[in-house]
């Protein structure tokens, strides 16, 4: 490009806000120049840029120059195309650009404005994926009948090989003239979008790119903007495919390892379920005479405080546009079931938030999780708890007493002689005697105190909300109940430390004075109870 087109550009995109490249198709995809905003996006210098080519930026490579040509060869207008741009830094981004061809002084260009529209593609990812997957043409067109988007069935139903063929044109070419209602009236479908008379399940003929005829039923429905009717979603079946296309869509579903859902948050913050698919159910144990979108039937399935957290977790997500992932549990047979909600967020022209996603049923993995902790907290040779275990209890055990004042007590025990009655008569031996005492401090525990296996031959007892004299009485009885046991091992006996927390002490503190009244105890003869 000269100095006087380089002026002429500048002067007619230089200060434009959107990215603007001017393309030569017919010298390989050459980029002739970018504006600066093109330049700040790419993260190339104006030189850098006119070095290269327009499948250098783009993620098609040299595939795409097929699509530019088909491009340039349009008249009357811009058209927009999605592709994925790679910038300097290797980044790559979903773009649309709006493209067509330009006369700039005596060349014939293409001139392309870019948007990007990354985080608009993330947040249409559910409804794009649904459209794609889905077996059924669906086209949306404006209030004159031309082409919004085409989802790839319908792009196949017409007869043609890319959304860039089809986008430029209007959905007239592909209607028969069989169902106007009055000869010279529109099309129905024509009626839909231009004025808002919805249209269902029309029987009809459709023609394909090269003319060939196929029925199908047609659907329309008006996109409304306020009072105004800005055009129509069209979708159409091929019934000569319908049968195995319902098999498949029912196979589909029957495949989902959940449930699909949709919901939707107005500004007025009250949660609605507008749908759930067939599975829905069975799935969440609903009875079959009720309605599985009723906020009353699904908050039953809930505890209060699970149902309020749900709520908030969508509130929050909607607040901010994110992506809601959250896992709850829903009432049940035994402990019920475990599920994981995911879905995108997506914000109408009303402003309500539209939820799009799925529940998995967890349950095995959180049984899994459950054991996993659980063993990780478990002695394996007492089935006791551990030292690890023992140690979060005793922390808030602490925090409760200083928070409420709540009074609590500790004991230690230590086996006496346990490495002497060990040697002498083998590893077994010292086994049973430790599970005798891990039986032993079982049988006289409460569900709300917490007997731990501290390491070794010792073991700890916290007693929450129990006095020192209690504690003391509780210690003697399991002292004499190991002493008149019937282990494998004669002589079996246990020492023990016993002491409550006191005013402003830690709980660190309490078992330094409670360990030092243990070693009292085997100083002063074993087999004895020692107050801290």
């Amino acid at each position: 490009m000269n100095e006087t087109r380089c002026v002429l550009f500048d002067t007619l995109f230089g200060t434009n806000s959107a990215p603007i490249v001017l393309i030569d198709p017919d010298s390989d995809g050459a980029i002739v120049d970018a504006n600066k905003k093109a330049l700040e996006f790419y993260g190339y210098s104006r030189e850098e840029f006119r070095q290269l080519h327009v499948w250098d930026i783009n993620t098609l490579g040299r595939s795409v120059l097929t699509v530019m040509r088909e491009i340039s060869s349009w008249s009357g207008g811009h058209y927009p195309q999605r592709f994925r741009h790679r910038l300097a830094d290797g980044t790559v981004r979903d773009v649309q650009v709006y493209a067509g061809p330009v006369q700039l002084m005596d060349q014939k260009l293409l001139l392309c404005i870019v948007q990007d529209v990354t985080q608009v593609i993330e947040a249409e990812q559910f409804s794009r994926l649904l459209l794609e997957s889905v077996s059924i043409g669906v086209c949306g067109i404006d209030d004159q009948g031309m082409f919004t988007f085409v989802n790839p069935e319908a792009v196949r139903a017409f007869g043609f090989r890319h959304e860039s063929e089809v986008i430029k044109l209007g959905i007239h070419r592909f209607l028969g003239e069989a169902d106007n209602p009055v000869e010279g009236e529109a099309h129905r479908v024509l009626q839909a979008a231009a004025n808002g008379t919805a249209m269902q399940r029309l029987e009809s003929i459709m023609h394909r790119a090269d003319g060939t005829p196929f029925p199908v039923r047609l659907v329309a429905s008006p996109i409304r903007v306020g009072d105004q009717v800005k055009g129509a979603v069209l979708s159409f079946t091929d019934l000569t495919r319908e049968r195995d296309r319902e098999e498949q869509v029912a196979d589909l579903i029957d495949a989902i390892p959940g449930v699909v859902f949709q919901a939707v948050l107005p500004p007025s913050g009250r949660f609605e379920v507008t749908y759930f698919n067939g599975a829905a159910k069975g799935f969440l144990g609903i009875a079959d005479n009720d309605d599985p979108t009723s906020t009353d039937v699904l908050s039953s399935l809930l505890t209060r405080p699970v149902w309020m957290g749900l709520l908030r977790s969508l509130k929050r997500s909607a607040f901010r546009l994110h992506s809601w992932e959250r896992e709850f549990q829903i009432k049940g047979e035994d402990d019920g079931k475990w599920l994981l909600g995911r879905a995108r967020t997506r914000r109408q022209p009303n402003g309500d938030v539209v939820f799009n996603g799925v529940l998995l049923d967890i349950t095995d993995r959180k049984l899994l999780e459950a054991r996993l902790v659980d063993a990780a907290l478990t002695d394996p040779l007492t089935g006791l708890r551990n030292r690890r275990h023992f140690e979060i209890v005793l922390k808030a055990s602490e925090k409760r007493h200083v928070a409420a004042g709540s009074p609590y007590s500790l004991m230690v025990i230590d086996i006496d002689h346990f490495k002497l009655l060990n040697d002498r008569h083998g590893h077994d031996a010292g086994d049973d005697m430790l599970r005798l005492v891990a039986d032993t401090l079982r049988l006289r525990s409460r569900q709300t105190d917490c007997v731990a296996r501290w390491g070794g031959e010792e073991f700890a007892l916290l007693l929450p909300g129990t006095e020192l004299g209690l504690a003391t009485a509780l210690a003697n009885d399991i002292r004499g109940a190991v002493s008149t046991a019937r282990p494998s091992v004669d002589g079996l006996s246990v020492s023990i430390g016993v002491g409550e927390i006191g005013p402003g002490e830690t709980a660190a503190a309490l078992f330094r004075r409670v360990d030092a009244a243990l070693y009292r105890a085997k100083a002063n003869g074993r087999n004895r109870v020692e107050l801290a």
